[in-house]
């Protein structure tokens, strides 16, 4: 074996090395905001090398991707979430006021129906309830209507 080939294992461990390093420091930087105890990280510290068992470090890291933006963008993505809930919330109430004016206008059918019900209702009793009417039927009976005197009423016109 060559010098240079005894060069490239001592390299790549030495990348490796400072790789743990690094993420070691990253999650004591991180415990610090959270005010984790130093036994808590060490604990971590042992077995943070894993990827996998990262967690987000606060809940709204799950719906803001926090840990997948930098934090010279993410005050640019709570815009967007901010313009996104605007924009869903409009559109609701778009569909809640086109909702609304469909049932006013059913409402005033139906009340218009019943207008032209009680109108028709109304004719009819009328009809039946009419002067003309009235003498028809006595009349028939063999009745004869007689029209009080006008000094005889109680109200004067």
């Amino acid at each position: 074996m060559t010098h240079e080939d005894n060069n490239i294992p001592q390299e790549q461990e030495l990348l490796h090395e400072q790789r743990n390093r690094i993420r070691r420091e990253v999650i004591i930087l991180n415990n610090e905001e959270e005010g984790v105890d130093e036994d808590e990280r060490d604990s971590e510290g042992d077995s943070g090398d894993h990827e996998g068992d990262a967690k987000p470090e606060k809940p709204w890291m799950i719906f803001t991707t926090g840990s997948i933006l930098t934090d010279g963008t993410l005050p640019y993505y709570r815009y967007f979430i901010a313009i996104a809930a605007m924009c869903f919330l409009s559109i609701f109430l778009t569909f809640m006021s086109l909702n609304a004016d469909r049932e006013y206008r059913l409402r005033e059918k139906y009340a218009l129906a019943l207008y032209e019900r009680s109108v028709l209702k109304e004719e009819e009793r009328y009809s039946l309830s009419s002067k003309n009417a009235v003498q028809k039927r006595l009349e028939e009976h063999g009745i004869e209507l007689v029209d009080l005197s006008k000094d005889s009423r109680l109200i004067k016109r």
